[in-house]
């Protein structure tokens, strides 16, 4: 029930004071519940202080009214005291506390304000804004005094309270936090003291957290989680955004309360939505104006100057902020900062490096183009010499562009482009470039070159034929001559010409020197790629196999990956699965950045293992593998084909759950991607083969009919042509296989088995010559489905056999189970003749929509671990080696993220590693993972 204030005692009897500051603010009714931090607060309520610290907006006093309006569990009463900066005198402040207490219990603190009231024994006026003196020597005995009489009055009370003291931070006179300290060493068991402010108490607080008796509330807690902030943003504000405008919102807003409000009374009367979130800055005025009056022009000048020149880093340090600023107080003032919970975050246990607020970082630079426009350039050029001395050079690069300084940058460009390309930053660099003019770039062959490289990994091959011929224009090197020779046969890999592809890349392996790693290894790659477009997949697992060794060697991440990728897609290819996801997940470990991040280049990895997870029925994990390995392939290039597999897969995973609608949603994007993705044709193959199959499935067979006639499939018995946008384009061999079988399954659900198998055979034969068990796989299904329709039983379990023989020891499942019925009762026959029959058990049970029960875990070996991980901890390890980030894990167990990132600190440290797929790699090198 709500606590009622005494009104009827009069607290002003003594001494002035204004009542408005001891009035519980109102909840509000325009903000979202957060239960989960009024469990804290209630859970706390036993201790003997709650602090609750974050810079303005928040919430923190919204959150403790909301509080007493819905009481905590054990009903304490609540006081509150709104603090200003009059009560740093120690007098007022203890008279306000005591007048705070009294609107519960009347006369409390009565003998204490007689004591406060009365002459002391070395009377001073009190000085207002702080009186320091009054807690030195004798002043400190009598002060401590007024409090134990204070102290002994509260615990002398029948009830118990909670009293809130609202806006620490103005408080800074140490006599006043002295008496603070005083009061919470010797506080009653039955009160609770509760301190909101703006920056951390100069108090003791590790001994009070190491005995038990703090309870904090940070700036990462008080933080609008994605549920929260959909609850606000929809139904209390009323403003229809969709999961994708609310994320977006969310992340440009970190989770900023006052950010999301300010957001959200703007975007009132706007019609383009998702354009206002994707354009909300710091520098919109409701930010600005906010940020000016709660923040900037409450600090010293001293540190507004300090705030302003900083702005323009993404990351700082002290010594980066020194040369920035031409100070020497940058690590002193990033701790003053911190202190002062001045929208700054540390990004590191050390508290080397930090980073604002993006929100005010983007309101601090708005205000520096206002006041000093002139001074971006001189703080942008130091940043570069900075960086460019003490590195990342690509910090420096960005800084160089942004003080227009033209030949640092080019000369930054060509010293580092070639690496940046091999760790897959490939938007990095094309972004450096197009920043450039392009008669500048167009004037050095090797940014030429880089552009051409870039372009080609993100399949813009018009594009990269271009400045392919801006660089053979020019003057080249040897080095450069072999890149572009390295470059020649890549296109002609992508544009189907697989003979001068191998020719090129076979002559380049020949010519290029033993000790140039970085073009041996691209041409090998280059070598692969055309082998297996060709069909040849001895020789392209070999080809990618060099490649992936070589360029491992040097360093080059780009294409180490992509040779990885590509092999274990071969070896899917090959029907060896458990073979497969071991390269994948090797690939994973490589595409790592320098903080423990996946990389773009992951794309490939994330989407081949997600299909490798569909194939083995592992539904859940194949969409989070997706998902990602979607979002990698957007951060590479927003038309990147990584992106366009993994939509593709994850379209025959919405359907295999029985979400019919959204495979065909997933699809669509898939189509839009396919279309941006203008360079290439067989894109436009690949996509509509995957709809076809996809309404087949669905039973909508005369979309599929129709997508067979308009690409002149039906024109043959055995098409190698396609037509494609009034062209006929000739299917090399992958293209063919996987265009037959789906025309092979339409005449199937057409009951034209006779065609399917004129389709079919050819098809076996060539998978088998080829080594490629993977199609033998469903080729032979396919037969069997063939059969089964033509009435001929022999034949279709004949072929269904040769299937599951293959099948079995790789766990494929979903081959099987996405055929349906008619599968079901092949399958129930070969189990009553006794082929295979646990197998063909799991498969009727995943045609049947049952869950595989998880396999058991043997129990770990003994491991070298100092300390073993808990059982909490091997959940926590598990959920990571899934793929599932700090958010997904806390929802999965019912914890909070910052609970999460416990679990991993402990697990970094048990396992010796520093990241979370070290962590993984670790934990199975150990056996502590199936």
């Amino acid at each position: 029930m709500p606590v009622t204030v005494n009104t009827g005692t009069d607290v002003s009897r003594r001494v002035p004071l204004l009542t408005t500051k001891l009035y519980i603010p109102p909840a509000r009714p325009d903000l979202a519940p957060r239960p989960r931090l009024t469990r804290r607060l209630n859970e706390g309520i036993e201790r003997r202080l709650t602090l609750i610290s974050a810079p303005a907006g928040f919430g923190k006093t919204t959150l403790l009214s909301a509080w007493h309006a819905v009481p905590p569990g054990s009903e304490w009463p609540l006081a509150w005291v709104s603090l200003d900066k009059d009560d740093n005198d120690p007098v007022r402040f203890l008279n306000y506390v005591i007048a705070g207490l009294e609107t519960l219990y009347e006369g409390v603190g009565e003998n204490a304000q007689v004591l406060l009231q009365a002459p002391q024994h070395s009377s001073t006026t009190p000085t207002p804004h702080g009186a320091t003196s009054r807690l030195r020597g004798g002043e400190a005995q009598w002060m401590e005094t007024v409090l134990t009489v204070l102290i002994n009055e509260i615990a002398a009370l029948a009830e118990p309270c909670v009293l809130v003291l609202d806006d620490y931070h103005v408080i800074e006179a140490q006599a006043v936090n002295s008496a603070l300290a005083f009061l919470l060493d010797h506080l009653p068991p039955r009160m609770h003291l509760v301190v909101a402010s703006r920056a951390d108490l100069p108090l003791p607080l590790a001994s009070l957290r190491a005995r038990g008796h703090l309870t904090e509330l940070r700036a990462d807690e008080l933080r609008f989680t994605s549920d929260e902030a959909a609850v606000f943003l929809n139904q209390v504000m009323d403003l229809g955004l969709s999961a994708e405008d609310i994320a977006a919102l969310e992340r440009r807003t970190e989770g900023w309360i006052a950010g999301l409000q300010l957001a959200a009374l703007s975007m009132r009367g706007q019609d383009d939505l998702p354009g206002f979130i994707k354009a909300f800055t710091g520098s919109h005025h409701y930010v600005l104006d906010y940020l000016v009056e709660e923040v900037l022009s409450r600090q010293p000048e001293g540190v507004r100057a300090f705030l302003l020149d900083t702005s323009i880093l993404d990351r700082l340090s002290g010594p980066l902020c020194d040369a920035v600023t031409g100070r020497d107080d940058g690590q002193a003032m990033l701790e003053r900062l911190e202190r002062a919970n001045l929208f700054i975050v540390p990004l590191d246990s050390e508290r080397f490096w930090y980073r604002y607020h993006h929100l005010f970082a983007g309101f601090l630079r708005a205000r520096l183009h206002q006041v000093q426009p002139d001074r971006f350039q001189v703080l942008h050029h130091r940043a570069a010499e900075w960086y460019e001395r003490n590195g990342p050079i690509a910090k420096a690069v960005d800084h160089a562009l942004a003080a227009e300084d033209l030949d640092r940058t080019i000369h930054l460009i060509e010293r580092i482009g070639r690496d940046l390309l091999m760790r897959s930053e490939v938007a990095t660099v094309l972004g450096w470039l197009e920043a450039l003019p392009d008669d500048i770039v167009c004037a050095r062959p090797q940014l030429c070159i880089y552009r051409a490289w870039g372009l080609l990994a993100q399949i813009q091959l018009d594009l990269a034929e271009k400045w392919l011929r801006h660089a053979l224009a020019g003057e080249l090197t040897e080095n450069m001559k072999g890149e572009a020779g390295a470059i020649r046969a890549t296109l002609a890999a992508f544009e189907g010409d697989t003979q001068r592809s191998v020719e090129l890349a076979q002559q380049a392996l020949e010519r290029l020197p033993e000790d140039d790693v970085f073009l041996r290894g691209v041409s090998a790659l280059n070598l692969g790629i055309s082998h297996m477009i060709g069909g040849d997949v001895v020789a392209a697992s070999h080809a990618f196999a060099d490649a992936a060794k070589i360029s491992e060697m040097a360093g080059n991440l780009l294409v180490s990956v992509l040779a990885l990728c590509q092999l274990a897609e071969l070896q899917m290819a090959g029907g060896q699965l458990h073979l497969a996801a071991e390269t994948y997940q090797r690939a994973q470990r490589l595409a790592v950045g320098r903080e423990g991040q996946p990389l773009p280049i992951g794309a490939m990895a994330y989407t081949g293992m997600g299909e490798l997870l569909r194939q083995r029925n592992d539904l859940e994990a194949a969409a989070r593998h997706l998902t990602q390995g979607i979002e990698l392939g957007r951060q590479w290039s927003e038309t990147h084909m990584a992106a366009l597999d993994g939509y593709l897969s994850l379209a025959h995973v919405k359907q295999a759950s029985g979400d019919a609608e959204g495979a065909l949603q997933v699809m669509q994007k898939a189509e839009q991607l396919a279309q941006d993705l203008d360079s290439m044709v067989l894109d436009d193959v690949i996509v509509a083969t995957h709809h076809a199959r996809l309404w087949i499935a669905q039973g909508k067979l005369e979309l599929a009919t129709r997508w067979a006639r308009q690409w002149g499939l039906l024109e043959s018995t055995a098409p190698t042509v396609a037509r494609v946008q009034g062209e006929i384009l000739p299917l090399s061999y992958i293209f063919r296989e996987s265009v037959h079988v789906v025309l092979a399954r339409l005449f199937i659900k057409q009951s034209k088995p006779r065609k399917a198998l004129k389709l079919l055979l050819p098809l076996l034969q060539q998978a088998q010559e080829l080594g490629r068990a993977g199609s033998v796989i469903e080729i032979s299904i396919l037969q069997a489905l063939a059969y089964q329709v033509q009435g001929d039983a022999a034949g279709a379990l004949t072929a269904l056999e040769r299937a599951l023989s293959l099948a079995e020891a790789q766990d494929y499942v979903r081959v099987f189970a996405d055929e349906g019925q008619p599968m079901a009762q092949l399958l129930q026959e070969t189990l009553s003749r006794g082929i295979s029959p646990d197998y063909v058990a799991e498969l009727l049970g995943a045609l049947r929509n049952e869950r595989k029960a998880p396999r058991p875990r043997a129990a770990p070996s003994p491991t070298p671990l100092i300390e073993p991980l808990s059982e909490r901890e091997i959940e926590v390890l598990e959920l990571l080696a899934d793929g599932l980030s700090n958010r997904e894990i806390a929802r999965k167990l019912f914890v909070t993220v910052g609970t999460v990132k416990w679990h991993l600190h402990n697990i970094y440290g048990k396992l010796g590693v520093r990241s979370r797929v070290q962590a993984v790699s670790q934990a199975r090198e150990l056996s502590l993972l199936a």
